[in-house]
């Protein structure tokens, strides 16, 4: 990693966080001004999860090359940092917090849903330059791949369970829960775009210039609707969002540096793996809270405070790297 003064690396985390925090405030002030309603939210809600970020994470697949898959332990430490974090949450919280199947889903998702694409690819580009990317790109694959539809999966099998009262085998239920979260635009779409990255098939301009444009909603949409479901709700901190913000903050880039050093990664690509984990919350994982009607509170609150703790915790990580 290239030395910078300190004042430049300060100034280029905020200049990651002004337009996030620029967002969210209109969407509080939208609220408080009752241009919308709290309850409006909901339909942003659906907006991103439906269309904009699926299109967005089709993006980013179809447009990552092959060539750009080979460092297989930077791929490997991505997958542990992303996907260990998001099984011992969802252990914590159905184990520890005693939460129902749907509800212990979504606190995983915030406990490892990083905000990669809106809040970590400016700081790892302005750090690592054009390289910085790359770890994104990959990172949002293991997400789209992995991460969220295991999320459906369960979500899906929870509220097939809930509303078979036991009649319907786990096999069925199950069987039932695959097919949903397939045919959901937050699987088949990013899975889409990385298979015709790995044939090499090139999309005509006019098509991906159509794709870009919902897919650029994505994160200002999120971030707005983000700010007016915040209206109304009290700055809370329970044992849940301490738990989530300890998981999400701090475990998860303390994961990534033990699974570089296990794979072999070594060297700015370590690095880069570090500071995705520290990335704060993506506000998508309040997106599924709120969709699935599941602990939208605690997803909202974990959200706000990792985004502010993610101001000193990257600042941390960047100064102690160097």
């Amino acid at each position: 990693m290239s030395a910078r003064p300190y004042p430049i690396m300060i100034s280029t985390i905020l200049d990651a966080l002004l337009p996030v925090a620029v967002a969210m405030c209109l969407g509080w002030l939208a609220g408080r001004l009752r241009v919308l309603a709290h309850d409006d939210a909901r339909v942003l809600a659906v907006f991103v999860i439906r269309f904009a970020l699926p299109l967005a994470l089709f993006e980013g697949a179809v447009e990552t090359t092959p060539s750009k898959l080979e460092n297989i332990p930077l791929v490997v430490t991505l997958a542990v940092g992303l996907m260990g974090i998001f099984l011992l949450a969802l252990m914590v919280g159905k184990f520890a917090f005693r939460h129902d199947l749907k509800t212990a889903s979504n606190q995983a998702l915030v406990c490892a849903f990083p905000d990669m694409a809106y809040f970590g690819a400016p700081i790892l580009l302005a750090v690592f330059g054009p390289a910085g990317f790359i770890p994104v790109l990959l990172g949002n694959l293991v997400t789209s791949l992995l991460m969220l539809p295991l999320t459906i999966v369960l979500i899906q099998v929870a509220d097939t369970s809930s509303a078979a009262n036991g009649t319907r085998g786990i096999a069925s239920i199950f069987l039932h829960s695959i097919g949903a979260a397939v045919t959901n635009p937050m699987v088949w779409l990013p899975v889409s775009g990385a298979i015709l990255s790995f044939l090499h098939v090139h999309l005509p301009h006019p098509v991906m210039a159509s794709v870009s444009m919902v897919a650029k909603s994505a994160g200002g949409t999120s971030l707005f609707a983000l700010g007016l479901m915040l209206y109304g709700e009290p700055f809370r901190i329970n044992a849940n969002v301490a738990v989530n913000l300890l998981l999400k903050n701090f475990a998860q880039p303390v994961v990534m540096g033990v699974a570089a050093l296990t794979s072999g990664l070594g060297g700015a690509p370590a690095h880069q793996a570090i500071i995705t984990g520290a990335v704060p919350t993506a506000t998508a994982a309040a997106m599924f809270a709120l969709k699935s009607k599941t602990y939208t509170a605690d997803a909202t609150a974990t959200i706000l405070i990792s985004t502010i703790l993610g101001i000193v915790t990257e600042a941390a990580i960047i100064a102690f790297l160097r």
